[in-house]
């Protein structure tokens, strides 16, 4: 700024863009963009002329040749005036400088360059398969056991009990959630727990819990336990058939405060496993506001996945409510692009929402998908963990390909064998 005012006349615009004046000077013009190449904080320059009838559009253009070829950073001019600055256009595109018509052009130019960069920059991250995460061990053979006990069992469908297992196996914390098989037992697990309560069915081969009435909330007392009890196996014998209950779920009522996310997860025919985050709750569809990748994820993809979204400037607070922790918010995306990566017989899993705030992040409620012909739905509340921040080069790329390659290697051999699986949350 003090470069600038010595340079400048009083008049200039103190601030960006920097306006040089209509009466610009040709070693003006220079002065402006040589202290503009020296900021470190300018990520690229646009010099605009607007021709007057003191400038000097071809003398101008002469000028600024000697910043064509800057080494951090690129210069774009928008050289206005139509026939009349021809010759300066040309001077500059001869020494490497691409003009345009209009300011609003160039500024185009400009994001399209920054996404392009931001692009390769994603592609080249790295993310880490190592066995740990910031010193927590993912216990895989736990969960490879889960899921071969499932499909001994010729099940399709995992329980929300089950699901929450696998989520604590790779760190993330869930709600606490008991299995119980008679009104008697549902009523000793909530006193256990602490009133006021939630109840769901218990099945193994339903997966909308809701649509069938199996889902009762803020339940105060022993009484409102066994009448939630028997309303949901009434709803569900008369919806769907009495062999579908074999008891409820009994578990603590949490805080909705925060924002409503949805994350998930689902299987490409091409790509393989693809992530998916954004705004959650019961208008998912109607505002459509998410953002696709590919795990496995570290924390900068983690965040960059987040950005893409409308509801990132939610999390970062507003009207008064208190930012989200977008650390431990990236950490959790890690945590569960690892498992998606890892566990192929997972075939989707769908977490919505998933209630975020400045003082918890639960997977309040997950729904299955059933668009496989064999699947595994899995159901879980889930908290907070953490994850590693790594980042590599073009050459390490490769790690992520031969992640990616071992996934469909196995994929396509449990197809030979006619067990393709679907996981979700409920």
């Amino acid at each position: 700024m003090t470069a600038l005012n010595k340079t400048l006349p009083p008049q200039w615009s103190h601030g960006n863009p920097i306006d040089v004046l209509g009466d610009a000077s040709v070693e003006r013009y220079a002065g402006a963009v040589e202290i503009a190449a020296r900021e470190p904080q300018a990520d690229g320059i646009c010099v605009i002329l607007t021709p007057q009838a003191m400038t000097a559009a071809t003398a101008t253009a002469e000028r600024l040749v000697a910043f064509a070829h800057l080494n951090d950073r690129p210069i774009l001019a928008s050289w206005m005036g139509g026939a009349a600055s021809d010759a300066g256009r040309r001077i500059l595109n001869a020494a490497g400088i691409p003009t345009y018509d209009f300011p609003d052009t160039a500024a185009r130019a400009f994001a399209l360059m920054w996404r392009y960069s931001d692009d390769l920059r994603a592609l080249y991250e790295t993310p880490s398969l190592g066995d740990s995460i910031e010193g927590i061990a993912p216990d895989r053979a736990q969960v490879e056991k889960l899921l071969q006990d499932v499909r001994e069992a010729k099940r399709t469908l995992l329980t929300e009990v089950e699901s929450k297992q696998i989520l604590a196996a790779y760190g993330i914390s869930t709600v606490s959630s008991h299995i119980a098989l008679s009104e008697d037992e549902a009523v000793k697990r909530a006193e256990a727990i602490g009133f006021p309560v939630a109840l769901k069915l218990h099945s193994e081969t339903l997966t909308h819990k809701s649509d069938v009435g199996g889902v009762q909330l803020d339940i105060c007392d022993t009484d409102g336990v066994r009448r939630a009890c028997r309303a949901i196996k009434q709803s569900v014998g008369e919806r769907a058939g009495t062999q579908h209950f074999l008891g409820v779920t009994v578990q603590p009522m949490i805080s909705r405060e925060g924002c409503e996310l949805i994350l998930g997860s689902s299987v490409d025919a091409q790509f393989g496993p693809v992530l998916l985050f954004g705004a959650g709750g019961k208008y998912v569809e109607v505002f459509k506001d998410r953002a696709l990748g590919l795990p496995p994820l570290n924390a900068t993809l983690a965040r960059r996945l987040m950005e893409r979204t409308r509801v990132y400037e939610a999390l970062q607070g507003v009207r008064g409510q208190k930012p989200v922790d977008l650390a431990k918010l990236e950490q959790l995306l890690v945590r569960f692009s690892l498992l998606v990566i890892e566990q192929p017989w997972i075939a989707e899993i769908d977490i919505n929402p998933l209630l975020v705030s400045s003082e918890q992040m639960i997977a309040s409620f997950t729904r299955p998908f059933r668009n496989a012909a064999f699947t595994i739905a899995t159901s879980a509340c889930c908290n907070m963990s953490s994850a590693s921040h790594t980042s590599g080069s073009a050459a390490s790329a490769s790690s992520t390909t031969i992640a990616r390659w071992r996934w469909w290697w196995n994929a396509a051999i449990r197809r030979r064998s006619n067990r393709s699986f679907l996981a979700s949350a409920a």
